[in-house]
């Protein structure tokens, strides 16, 4: 909805947050994308315009720990994420295995043996997109996934990535599909359109009426379905990977459609001037 990561911001969409905010409406911006911190979000996005905090982002990362606290976990954890999405949870308090310790350097065979067997320790595999989700990486997941007692915990699994308009790349959720079938495990899931993820926005965004809420995505799998999950009301731009034929199922399908975020402006400018009068 707001940038691609090849080209930069979306024409038009920051001016229309902004001229949201400024009518008095609260702005939270959900994203499956973790892989840069909230901090550096509100840099690039304070950088175009916009004014926002932290704590107007809300991320898997920021979801997971959430959870982790409210369950009270303190043992150690797999993380197979971006640094920045690591840095969240080191920052939290949780102990979390050292990338180096989780990356085979060398292709010697005993010493891969040792990146993979199944570590006693580790209570919690985690998983989100990495720019190095590798072969060693999967299989120690398996093997520690194997013990019934270790949590299972899924951020990010987006099967394609937007990157430019009308171009895609594979996202990390083929590379969890196959943890899932060789481990036999399934995830409890963090990113849109889990109910995890609403209960955390239930819980912390002080929304007391779903039905005032307009959720705004250009997804339908992840965003207008979990708009519907939320009962926000759904509103589709077709900037991203899917166009509004592509919904299929009953809760897919938005309540509102505009081809660009921008094309709100002059309507947002309608509703200000009437207020006004």
């Amino acid at each position: 909805v707001i940038w691609y990561p090849h080209t930069g911001i979306i024409p038009g969409t920051l001016d229309v947050f902004g001229k949201l905010q400024n009518l008095g409406k609260r702005l939270y911006l959900v994203t499956n994308n973790s892989t840069i911190s909230a901090e550096q979000y509100c840099k690039r996005i304070t950088t175009n315009g916009l004014n926002i905090k932290p704590d107007q982002i809300i991320n898997t990362a920021k979801v997971i720990s959430w959870y982790l606290k409210k369950i009270k976990f303190s043992d150690l954890a797999l993380v197979i994420a971006s640094s920045a999405f690591r840095q969240v949870l080191i920052n939290d308090g949780f102990k979390i295995i050292p990338e180096e310790r989780i990356t085979i350097m060398n292709e010697d065979p005993r010493s891969t043996v040792k990146h993979i067997e199944d570590d006693p320790a580790i209570r919690a595999v985690i998983v989100d997109f990495s720019f190095y989700f590798d072969w060693g990486k999967m299989a120690l997941s398996i093997n520690c996934l194997k013990r019934k007692d270790v949590f299972y915990f899924c951020g990010c699994k987006d099967d394609w990535i937007m990157y430019n308009y009308e171009k895609k790349v594979i996202g990390s959720g083929p590379l969890i599909d196959i943890i899932n079938k060789q481990s036999g495990r399934t995830p409890k899931e963090f990113a849109k359109p889990s109910k995890n993820l609403k209960n955390y926005i239930l819980d912390t965004c002080g929304v007391k009426d779903p039905n005032r809420c307009l959720f705004i995505g250009d997804k339908m799998n992840t965003d207008m379905q979990f708009a519907a999950l939320c009962g926000f009301k759904k509103l589709f731009v077709g900037t991203g990977a899917d166009t509004i034929n592509d919904a299929k199922l009953e809760n897919e399908y938005p309540d509102f459609y505009i081809p660009s975020l921008a094309m709100l402006q002059p309507l947002i400018d309608l509703l200000k001037n009437k207020s006004v009068k």
